[in-house]
């Protein structure tokens, strides 16, 4: 059942929800590689024939960038280190953080490509109900119940509300929309939707019901919390502002979309242009000939028939527009290529020492403000984590912030063995300094490697080949 748009019932989908929500369904369109939808970004075209647009539809392949992109940067904001003053219960749940077998890191790994992907995600505290079970501490330290945290996709999010308390905005009311399957006969299922509402200390499930002409709300299940604010937060690694995040690859996605359908007219020009059509010239020369001319059998065991004065030959269509459909193609991905990662593994093309310095500036410099943000939020989290379970401090985590720091440039290695070789440095401090400028990998074991050498300088070309 479609959300309804009376304001009265939770389904009620809020303003900026609804003039987001086609960007929302081209991202997530793009994201699952255009499954299913191939047809709404290859239309019909006018007068073409429903076969032929089905096989036009099969023989182009979505070359999808957009979900790769997405993977990368989220993949560079897996690596954080929980801090030491970290609450003790996330620590001992950390290998099950959301109470189906996921890890802290994979939880937020996957929290950040929805938010790279979407602009925004976000992550509910949860709290089992009261258990009449438990009478005391060691009860509860005995049994499963736990906070867990709970990963809510922004399409679910379809409304709330805000106010501002003590000069900060604060969720004061929102709707989350959840998918059910439940059972449906001896062995199918079938889907239900519900909605449920969140307010300070307190959480409603409702069911929108059609009854007629008219829709009905049937409240299915309701209770309190010991919290005195929404155990939502809102995850952005962009943008601070509550819910205002846009989705930062949405321009990416279009591009995506576009090298679709410009590679589906390349296949159909390439198609065309294979196929070279038979001409026949001079056998017909009234409209009743039309009738009395035999099928046109080509192949090396017949013969041809060419009224004098008439010709034969195969008619090729101009090639003109495949260069220009594939200088088109280059175009795209070269516009697409500028909104990745790809110029960290070289890219498709040379570029100029230049050109990867201030690539990698811009990008490390969006990657670390992305890292910072991304500490912040999870120190939210973390906040409503202890409020359920009485400690004092819930901590928080710190990003590897060298996987965003750029490579040393060989003038800056050179600088580094000027001052190392002046007896500036030690040769050790060289080491680490190469080790953090990326020059040696992560895993180099400086202190085995000047115990095997005895702490003896070797030359420059020799650091650099480890």
């Amino acid at each position: 059942m479609p959300p309804t748009t009376t304001n009265n019932l939770p389904s009620t989908v809020n303003k900026s929800f609804a003039a987001y929500q086609n960007n929302l369904i081209l991202l997530l369109d793009c994201w699952n590689g255009l499954e299913g939808q191939e047809k709404a970004y290859l239309p019909k075209e006018a007068k073409e024939p429903s076969q032929a647009w089905s096989d036009r539809i099969k023989r182009c392949t979505f070359d999808n960038r957009f979900e790769p992109a997405i993977k990368d940067y989220a993949g560079l904001l897996s690596i954080f280190s929980l801090n030491d003053d970290v609450a003790q219960s996330i620590e001992n749940n950390k290998d099950n953080i959301d109470q189906m077998g996921n890890d802290l890191w994979t939880f937020f790994h996957e929290a950040d490509q929805y938010c790279l992907r979407d602009g925004w995600c976000g992550v509910m505290v949860e709290y089992p109900p009261e258990d009449p079970n438990i009478n005391s501490q060691a009860d509860l330290l005995s049994s499963d119940r736990r906070p867990y945290l709970v990963l809510i996709d922004r399409r679910n999010i379809v409304n709330f509300r805000t106010a501002k308390i003590n000069g900060k905005p604060t969720l004061t009311q929102v709707t989350i929309r959840e998918n059910r399957l439940e059972p449906d006969g001896d062995y199918g299922e079938q889907e239900a939707v519900y909605y449920r509402v969140l307010r300070p200390g307190e959480y409603f499930v409702f069911q929108v019901v059609q009854q007629g002409n008219q829709q009905q709300l049937m409240l299915i299940e309701q209770g309190t919390t010991s919290l005195a604010s929404i155990p939502l937060v809102y995850y952005s690694v962009t943008e601070s502002d509550l819910f205002a995040a846009k989705a930062p690859f949405l321009n990416l996605a279009k591009l995506n979309i576009e090298h679709y359908q410009k590679r589906s007219q390349l296949n159909e020009v390439l198609r065309k242009c294979n196929l070279p059509v038979p001409v026949r010239r001079g056998l017909i020369t009234m409209l009743g000939d039309l009738k009395n001319v035999p099928p046109l059998v080509i192949g090396p065991n017949s013969v041809l028939d060419v009224p004098k004065d008439g010709d034969f030959y195969f008619a090729e269509p101009s090639g003109s527009a495949i260069a220009a459909s594939r200088e088109d193609l280059r175009e795209i991905e070269a516009a697409m290529e500028r909104q990745t990662l790809d110029f960290m593994v070289g890219g498709d093309h040379q570029k100029t020492a230049t050109e990867v310095l201030l690539d990698s500036a811009k990008t490390s410099a969006n990657l670390k403000g992305v890292a910072r943000r991304k500490e912040s939020v999870v120190q939210q989290i973390f906040e409503f984590w202890v409020s359920y379970t009485g400690e004092q401090n819930g901590g928080g985590i710190t990003q590897d912030e060298s996987l965003l720091s750029i490579p040393l440039t060989p003038e800056q290695v050179d600088k580094l063995e000027n001052l190392q070789t002046a007896g500036l440095i030690s040769h050790r401090t060289l080491l680490l300094l190469l080790q953090a400028g990326k020059v040696l990998p992560r895993q180099f074991d400086i202190d085995a490697e000047l115990k095997a050498t005895e702490q003896t300088p070797r030359p420059k070309d020799e650091v650099l080949s480890q």
